[in-house]
This record gives structure tokens, C-alpha cells and sequence, in this order.
């Protein structure tokens, strides 16, 4: 039997990050992890699928004049890219962050049947902290898990060959984002969703722009629909995108206080039972990877005995979509319901130098700005480095920057970021690279 400060149960993006900083601050570390270091994030999620996301992009006509190229694909070796040169180092990589910080890794299956004790096999981890980072899983309802059509984000990476004709169960972020990059590798893409929008939530107009690309490339889109049987369903595989449950396997054994989201915690990242943490995916307040992080790092920071508390505002959202989509804050039809007094500034990338030098005009970038404060109330981009633009939004969100102090500062020429400037210019009432309404 051995003794710890603190066991972490979970790999992933919210576990190793809080065993790294739980080692940092002095503490004995174990970590457990029952599957692959990295979590779905590195293995199934974010990185395999921004992989592929840059392999698509490759397959595209290229839009500039007098470059004509025939392009072909391996399915199988870009799957083994995916898994051997950027997947498996970066695992290996984690494996030495944990080594390097002196942290006891095991890779098995973590049983919790009292607060102090952890069960590994046959052997048992006495400690005095518990942080529970078990992610989630595909939530598939069982009518439809006989259907050997059906395909997940974790699967999906075993398949030896692409589908000629795919069906997409789920319109928000995931479904999106592979319906763009399989329509590149020439699938027949059809994405059926029971509200009645793509991306649902997210700004209409930033939406309606990815919708008119979806049917440049021929993306068929069902929307108000609801299936309830996948006989329903003709294409050749079934990817089911419409969302993960939290991985509550054991909490049962323990009597953790759960709700509709996830493990129940507070601001501390405490869980219902004392010494007892959660964090990510498993909380469910908000799946991603970088939210599941803060979670951890939090959770480690309370583990070491100091008071450190979760903040839930300004988180941006990042869709790899083609075009990709950046946004934070509030939406225009968010702002018009609530009754807000605000002021829009829109521009387009038809506008933008750097686009043109890029041969890729779609999209726009538009702020949300109070006409009385004149401070950012939200910033959405859709088009070619949005994903990377937004962050310059979210620091000034995230210090309540008004219109004027985000003007003040020099915008890099000619840079995709300064299109958040010539909107806010727009915001402001004295644009400068197009036409005042």
C-alpha cells in the first residue's frame, strides 16, 4: 500500500494538468489513467481532428490564379500521420511532463469506494485528496447502438476506407466541423439536426455565411428533424455528433452528488464529498479541453491549501468549420432580446488586404459594443484565422477594454487580426476601409 498527498483518476486535459500542479506545489502525485495519456482531447478530439482539418484544407482547389494541381489521398496513411506523428508524440510528451514532475503514473482502472482510498487491481492508494477527471464518453441512446452503420468521434479514426455517402447526427460544433472536413476527401455529406439551425445559439448571421459555404460544397442540411429510428437514415455510415456524457461509471460506489450536467461542484471545484474534487469534462459545465484545464489546475491549487475559485465568463469558442468561426460574449440576438443599447460594427473580409493576399475573402468580423459604456460586449468571426483572431478579444473582453482603448493600440498591417479593428472602427462611426452607412 502506498501513501499519497493527492491520486488524480483521468489523463486528460483537466488530469494531467492538475497532477502537474499539484507535483509543483510539493505534493506526493499519483496519476491513473484506465485508457491513453491526453484524454479524447489529444487521442480522438482536438488534435487528431485539427490534423485532419489542415489535411483537408490541402485538398482544396487552390484559389489562386495560375496554380493548377491534381491532388490525391491515401485514407490509410493520413491515418497513420494522424496517430504516429502527431498523436503518439504528443502522448510521449505527456508521459515525460508527468515523469519529469515526479508523478507515479498507472495506467489501469481506478476504483473509488471510500473517500481515501483508491483501488488499482488488487492493490489499494491511500491519500489525502481525490481529483476526479474522467471526461465523457459517445452518447449514443441504445435503439440506435445495434446499427453497424453508426460511427463516433472516437471510432471513426479505425475506419480503412471512407464512406462514399455519411450522415451526420448533430449540428453543433463536431458535426459541423467534419462535415467540412470530410466534404473535402469527396464524401456525400447530409447533416440532420433537431433544432431548427445549424450551430444553434451561435450569432445568425456568422451561422447563415457557413450555411451558404456548406452548400457551395454541397453539404446537404435537415434541419427540425428528430430520429427516432436510423431506418430513417440511407447513407452508407452514420457519424452520431450529438454530444458526450459525462463518465460516471464508479461515482456510484462513492454516493457523489451528481446533476443533469455531471459531477456537482463549486467554485473550489469541490465535489458533495470533502477532499473530494472534479474537474472537466465530467463536470460538464463546459466540454473543452482548455476549460478542462483551468478546472485542473484550479482543483490542484485547493488541493495544496490555498483559495483559488473557477471563472465561467468570457470563455471564447473556436469551431474548425471552413471557415473557421471565433466568437465571445454575447450574440446581436442575445443583446436585442435583453433589450441591451447596443451599437454593431461589421466588416467583411472582401474588405481585408490580408484576405486578398490569401486568395480566401469569405467572412466577417462584427462587435457588440454598449452605446453607453462603449465597452465589448461580444466579438464573432467566421472566415480564415478566426480561430486565432478571437483570442485577441478575449484579453480585451477579459480586462473590459472599451472601444476606445482597443483602438488605441498599433494593429499589425497586413494581418488577418486587424479585421476586429476596422470593425470596431465601423462600431465607432468613422470606418476607414469601406464605406460609412
Amino acid at each position: 500500500m502506498e501513501n499519497y498527498d493527492v491520486v488524480v483518476i483521468g489523463g486528460g486535459p483537466a488530469g494531467y494538468p492538475a497532477a502537474i500542479r499539484c507535483a509543483q506545489n510539493g505534493l506526493k502525485v499519483a496519476l491513473v489513467e484506465k485508457s491513453n495519456l491526453g484524454g479524447c482531447c489529444l487521442n480522438t478530439g482536438c488534435i487528431p481532428t485539427k490534423t485532419l482539418f489542415k489535411v483537408a484544407k490541402t485538398l482544396l482547389k487552390p484559389s489562386i490564379t495560375g496554380i493548377n494541381a491534381e491532388i490525391t489521398y491515401d485514407w490509410q496513411k493520413i491515418i497513420q500521420h494522424v496517430k504516429l506523428n502527431v498523436v503518439s508524440r504528443l502522448r510521449a510528451g505527456v508521459g515525460m511532463l508527468l515523469k519529469a514532475n515526479g508523478i507515479s503514473y498507472i495506467q489501469d482502472q481506478a476504483v473509488v469506494k471510500e473517500p481515501y482510498a483508491v483501488i488499482i487491481g488488487g492493490n489499494t492508494l491511500k491519500t489525502k485528496k481525490i481529483i476526479i477527471a474522467t471526461g465523457a464518453k459517445p452518447s449514443i441512446p441504445s435503439i440506435f447502438c445495434d446499427d453497424k452503420r453508426i460511427i463516433t468521434t472516437d471510432t471513426i479514426w479505425n475506419l480503412e476506407k471512407l464512406p462514399e455517402t455519411l450522415a451526420i447526427v448533430g449540428a453543433g460544433p463536431v458535426g459541423c466541423e467534419f462535415a467540412s472536413i470530410l466534404s473535402c476527401f469527396g464524401v456525400k455529406i447530409t447533416i440532420y439536426e433537431m433544432l431548427d439551425t445549424i450551430l444553434p445559439g451561435r450569432d445568425r448571421e456568422i451561422v447563415g455565411i457557413l450555411e451558404k459555404e456548406f452548400a457551395k460544397r454541397k453539404i446537404q442540411i435537415k434541419t427540425g428533424v428528430k430520429i427516432s429510428c436510423t431506418d430513417e437514415i440511407s447513407e452508407e455510415k452514420v457519424l452520431w455528433a450529438a454530444g458526450r456524457k459525462p463518465d460516471l461509471d464508479f461515482v456510484k460506489e462513492i454516493g457523489l452528488k451528481v446533476n443533469k450536467m455531471g459531477i456537482e461542484t463549486d467554485e473550489w471545484m469541490k465535489t458533495s464529498i470533502p477532499d473530494i474534487y472534479a474537474a472537466g469534462d465530467v463536470v460538464g459545465i463546459w466540454q473543452l479541453a482548455y476549460v478542462a484545464t483551468r478546472q485542473g489546475e484550479i482543483a490542484a491549487e485547493n488541493c495544496a491549501g490555498k483559495n483559488e475559485t473557477i471563472s465561467y465568463e468570457n470563455i471564447p469558442e473556436t469551431i474548425f468549420t471552413m471557415p473557421e468561426i471565433g466568437s465571445i460574449g454575447i450574440t446581436q440576438q442575445k443583446a436585442e432580446e435583453q433589450g441591451l443599447n447596443i451599437k454593431i460594427g461589421s466588416f467583411p473580409y472582401l474588405a481585408l488586404g490580408k484576405a486578398h493576399t490569401a486568395g480566401d475573402t469569405t467572412g466577417m468580423a462584427k462587435v457588440i459594443v454598449d452605446s453607453e459604456t462603449e465597452k465589448i460586449l461580444g466579438i464573432h468571426v467566421i472566415g480564415e484565422q478566426a480561430s486565432e483572431i478571437i483570442h485577441a478579444g478575449c484579453v480585451a473582453m477579459s480586462k473590459s477594454m472599451t472601444l476606445k482603448e482597443m483602438l488605441s493600440v498599433y494593429w499589425s498591417h497586413p494581418t488577418f487580426s486587424e479585421i476586429l479593428m476596422e470593425a470596431l472602427l465601423v462600431a465607432k462611426g468613422t470606418p476607414l476601409h469601406i464605406t460609412k452607412k
